[in-house]
């Protein structure tokens, strides 16, 4: 797993941060843990935030454009959980489908005062 980001835009959301496990609502399989930076809901999942399985969390590393991307699909019955996108801020991210996915929070997530 790779460790928690501290940048720019971790700052920019009040240095809050919440670990999930996504899961995918048809079966229940993990399809990736993530740092979700601020409050709100979590609406897309930017590639620089995966943080296992190494699989999805390489693909930070490589030079990609969303073309590049395929949709984020449930390695166990196929449901597809993103369609790839680029956020306005210039991040390459998943735009997560409603109802087709889950989470779980992760045991060291609650930072300052996020519940």
């Amino acid at each position: 797993m790779r460790p928690i980001k501290k940048d720019s835009y971790f700052r920019s959301r009040g240095s809050v941060y919440r670990k999930w496990r996504i899961v995918c609502a048809n079966c229940q399989t993990v399809a990736f843990d993530y740092q979700k930076d601020g409050r709100g809901p979590l609406k897309r999942a930017y590639l620089n935030r995966i943080l296992a399985p190494e699989s999805l969390a390489a693909l930070q590393d490589q030079p990609l454009a969303a073309n590049d991307l395929h949709a984020l699909k449930c390695e166990s019955c196929g449901s597809v959980l993103g369609i790839p996108m680029l956020h306005w801020e210039g991040r390459l991210a998943f735009r997560l489908v409603p109802g087709q996915w889950g989470k779980k929070v992760m045991s060291d997530s609650a930072k300052k005062g996020i519940r």
